[in-house]
């Protein structure tokens, strides 16, 4: 129970903070983002980003950092990007290539691929960009609570992984978080700080 109520404390104040951001701030956040994935974020992750061929991002809904800077990039290098769709309690990703045109609103008001969109199988998605509400540096991450993408990653078994990369504001960043075993922990963490989009 107090696990549970400690949860429900981080999520209100990181999506307090998050809604305390001004238009131009998750502008500037999301072209921060992109060029930290491109050229000037950690190397090696940077280096996997750019020999992944298949990346899995997010729409990023109440003030979450956007992928959308990112996603321009990449479909410009030639990826085949792709974003998540709802059904029940189950997720799959489905291709992009407009990322305008090929959204329509889906599951919690947030666009989703339409429907006529192909299907992305979890073997064949090299990276993927995982949401959260907050995150430790060494990738414990607490979600928004509908449990979508621990349960699709812990589908993987001891085959292929994708490499799995959280993205966030450094005010979402915790030295520890009230976790299940079930809680999927990223391999990395992408953060834009403060300072960078003042």
């Amino acid at each position: 129970m107090q696990k549970a109520i400690l949860k429900s404390q981080i999520r209100d104040s990181v999506r307090h903070q998050r809604a305390l951001l001004t238009k131009e701030q998750i502008r500037c956040a999301a072209e921060t983002l992109a060029q930290h994935v491109n050229n000037d974020g950690e190397p090696e992750l940077v280096k996997i980003i750019a020999q992944a061929k298949t990346i899995a991002l997010y729409k990023a809904v109440n003030g979450e950092l956007s992928c959308e800077a990112v996603s321009e990039h990449l479909l410009k290098q030639g990826k085949t990007i792709c974003y998540p769709r709802v059904k029940g309690d189950t997720m799959d990703f489905y291709e992009i290539k407009d990322l305008e045109a090929d959204f329509s609103l889906g599951s919690y008001d947030i666009p989703e691929p339409k429907q006529d969109m192909r299907k992305i199988y979890p073997n064949d998605i090299d990276l993927i960009f995982v949401p959260a509400v907050a995150y430790t540096e060494d990738g414990v991450r607490l979600g928004q609570g509908g449990g979508y993408y621990d349960r699709y990653l812990n589908q993987y078994g001891a085959g292929k992984k994708p490499v799995t990369v959280g993205i966030c504001y450094d005010f979402q960043i915790y030295s520890a978080l009230p976790v299940e075993s079930h809680d999927y922990m990223v391999d990395y963490v992408l953060c834009v700080s403060s300072e960078e989009i003042k």
